[in-house]
C-alpha cells in the first residue's frame, strides 16, 4: 500500500546556508517545514570567507549564536596584496550600522552548525533525499523524492517549494528556467594547507586578495583550526597552459607571488586540490505561483569578493518573508518586492566584480588619496551591504565605481604624472597590475 503523501506548508529543497536560514525563519513563524537534503553533513564546500552583513542575516533567523559558539576565526577585513604592496580594507571603516567583524569558516562545520540549529528550532531536515520531480498544482505543489540510503520514495505536498539547491539548481534544471551565464567562465583550483606563517594582530584573520603577475588573483583564508584556504583563479586557458596536475600548478603559483611564497614557505597540503569551472549561473525567473528559487539555485557570480553565502542568506531572508506573507493569504508583489530586489543587489556586486576584472577597482582600493566618503562607500559593498539604498554606490554602481576611478586616475596624474595604459585596463583576469 502506498503512504499517504506528506503534507507540510513549505518544502526547503537545500539545507546549505539558504536553506537552512530559510527553514529557520519560516518554522519560527508557525509553518510546518520539511528540508530536504541530498547530500550527508558534513560535506566539503568552497565559499569559507563570510561578509559582515551575513552577521545581520543570520541573527535575524536565530543562526547567529549556533555560529559564534563554534569559535571561527575572526575576520576584520581584507587585505589587497598586489606587486609587494599592501592595502587593508577595515570593515569598521564601513557605513554608520554595519558591522565591524565576522568570521572565516569551514563550510563542512558551518553548514552542519546552521542546518543542526535549523533542526532545533524546529524545522525536519532530512538529508540522503534528492528531490526527483515537482509538479505545480493550483493550491500545493506536488513533489516526488527519494532517500538515497534506503532506495524508498517520498511523496510530499506543499503549499509552497522554495529551492535553495546551490549549485544542484532542482527547480532551474528540472523545469527548464537555466538562463546563459552573464560572466565570463573561468576556473578555480583550491586546496586547504597547514603551516603557513599568519600575520600576527588584527589582521590575522584577514582573506588576503592577491594579484599573481601570471594574470590570475589567489585568496589565503585562514581558519582558527590551524587550516588555510588558498586558491587561485583566472582563465581556464591559463591554467591548461601550465604543466602537471593541478596541485602542481597551483604549488606553482604559490611560490611564484613573493608574499604568498613567503608566508606558505613551510606549509604542506592537508586536502586533495580540487578544480571548480564555470560557476557563474542565472535563471529566467526567480518565483511563480508557489515556488521560489534562492541563493545559487539562482544566481552566481564570482568568489572574489566572497558574496555566495552572504546572497544566499540575503535571498533566503527575503523569499522566507515572502512565503510567510503569501501562505498568511496577505499581499506580496514577488516581482517587484522580491526578484526585482535581488536583481538589484546582485547587480550590485556583479558591477564591483566586473570592475575588478577590468583592473579599476584594484586601484581604487589601493589609491592614497580617494577620500574618507569613497572609502566607506566601497568599504561597505565589500562587506555586504549591496541592498542599502542609502550608500550611493548602491544606487548606481557602475557609474559610481567609474566616477570613482577617474577620480583616483586624475589624483595619481597629479602626483606622479599619468598611469600607462595597462594600469589602467588591467589583466582581463585578474585585476590591476
Amino acid at each position: 500500500m502506498t503512504p499517504a503523501p506528506l503534507e507540510v506548508d513549505v518544502l526547503v529543497i537545500g539545507a546549505g546556508p539558504a536553506g537552512s536560514c530559510a527553514a529557520a525563519l519560516l518554522v519560527q513563524r508557525g509553518w510546518s517545514v520539511l528540508c530536504l537534503e541530498r547530500e550527508v553533513f558534513p560535506r566539503f564546500v568552497i565559499g569559507e570567507s563570510l561578509l559582515t552583513r551575513c552577521n545581520d542575516l543570520l541573527a535575524g533567523a536565530g543562526l547567529l549564536e549556533a555560529v559564534r559558539a563554534r569559535g571561527y576565526m575572526v575576520k576584520g577585513g581584507a587585505t589587497f596584496v598586489q606587486g609587494g604592496s599592501r592595502e587593508r580594507v577595515r570593515f569598521a571603516d564601513g557605513l554608520a550600522g554595519d558591522q565591524p567583524a565576522t568570521w572565516q569558516v569551514p563550510r563542512d562545520d558551518f553548514d552542519q552548525a546552521l542546518a543542526t540549529r535549523a533542526r532545533a528550532l524546529g524545522a525536519d531536515v532530512r538529508f540522503a533525499h534528492r528531490v526527483d520531480a515537482v509538479e505545480p498544482g493550483p493550491d500545493r505543489q506536488a513533489v516526488e523524492a527519494t532517500d538515497l540510503e534506503t532506495g524508498r520514495g517520498l511523496s510530499v505536498r506543499a503549499r509552497f517549494v522554495l529551492d535553495c539547491s546551490g549549485y544542484g539548481r532542482v527547480l532551474p534544471r528540472l523545469w527548464g528556467l537555466e538562463a546563459p551565464p552573464r560572466q565570463a567562465p573561468r576556473t578555480a583550483i583550491f586546496s586547504h594547507f597547514e603551516g603557513d606563517e599568519r600575520e600576527a594582530g588584527p589582521a590575522e584573520g584577514d582573506i588576503w586578495v592577491v594579484t599573481h603577475p601570471r594574470g590570475i588573483w589567489m585568496w589565503v583564508i585562514p581558519f582558527s583550526n590551524g587550516r588555510t584556504s588558498i586558491g587561485a583563479v583566472g582563465d581556464p586557458a591559463l591554467f591548461e597552459a601550465m604543466p602537471g596536475t593541478d596541485r602542481d600548478r597551483l604549488a606553482a603559483l604559490m611560490a611564484s607571488e613573493a608574499d604568498v611564497a613567503r608566508r606558505t614557505a613551510r606549509a604542506v597540503p592537508v586536502l586533495p586540490t580540487r578544480r571548480l569551472s564555470a560557476w557563474s549561473k542565472a535563471v529566467t525567473r526567480w518565483w511563480g505561483p508557489g515556488w521560489a528559487v534562492a541563493g545559487n539555485a539562482g544566481d552566481f557570480l564570482d568568489p572574489v569578493f566572497s558574496s555566495g553565502v552572504m546572497l544566499a542568506l540575503e535571498t533566503a531572508t527575503l523569499a522566507a518573508g515572502g512565503v510567510h506573507l503569501t501562505l498568511r493569504g496577505e499581499a506580496f508583489d514577488w516581482e517587484r518586492e522580491y526578484e526585482a530586489r535581488v536583481h538589484k543587489g546582485i547587480g550590485v556586486f556583479r558591477a564591483f566584480v566586473d570592475s575588478w576584472y577590468r583592473g579599476d577597482l584594484g586601484r581604487i582600493v589601493a589609491a592614497p588619496a580617494k577620500g574618507e566618503s569613497f572609502q566607506r562607500m566601497v568599504t561597505s559593498i565589500l562587506a555586504g551591504y549591496c541592498f542599502n539604498e542609502d550608500n550611493p554606490l548602491v544606487r548606481d554602481p557602475e557609474g559610481g565605481l567609474r566616477r570613482l576611478a577617474e577620480f583616483v586616475d586624475r589624483a595619481a596624474a597629479r602626483t606622479t604624472g599619468p598611469a600607462p595604459a595597462e594600469g589602467r585596463t588591467g589583466t582581463g583576469g585578474a585585476g590591476p597590475r
